[in-house]
């Protein structure tokens, strides 16, 4: 973007996200945190999501090394959340699933999470809300590309 109103732009970006992160990150700890982490929850809801994830795609999906996985899926499998099993063709592949609890505890979360978003939620339009969250996935998709480019 070579608008000359580019650097007000990137500052207001910058200036939302920081107060919407920061906000909602301490209004879900405030009422999860002793149970899960952001990255464990969101650990177990990729997990639930992805069909056969391997901690090598858990850490491409989080963004983290391959060593803070490992302990966060040790983490996760000691409290009985997430079970590992190898696969039958290659033992060097392990599959992460949850367990009951694991989803137990996942559900939990999600509905909690759920009910600090929503009562703002209300303050716009359906429409308003699918044009964030689609322009908020378009970045992300971007994120995922060097330099920002689009898939051709």
């Amino acid at each position: 973007m070579s608008t000359p109103d580019a650097g007000s732009l990137v500052n207001r970006y910058l200036d939302a996200s920081f107060l919407v992160t920061k906000r909602f990150d301490t209004q879900i700890r405030e009422r999860v945190g002793q149970i899960l982490t952001m990255d464990q929850f969101c650990s177990l809801r990729l997990i639930n999501e992805k069909q056969s994830c391997t901690p090598s795609d858990l850490a491409d999906l989080l963004c983290i090394g391959k060593s803070s996985i490992t302990a966060l899926v040790n983490k996760l499998v000691d409290r009985d959340l997430v079970h590992r099993a190898g696969d039958e063709r290659d033992r060097r592949v392990v599959y992460l699933t949850l367990t009951e609890t694991g989803r137990e505890v996942y559900r939990e979360t999600e509905q909690e999470i759920q009910q600090i978003l929503e009562p703002y939620l209300v303050h716009f339009t359906p429409e308003e809300v699918r044009n964030f969250i689609e322009s908020f996935e378009k970045l992300a998709a971007l994120l995922t590309h060097e330099g920002g480019q689009e898939n051709e």
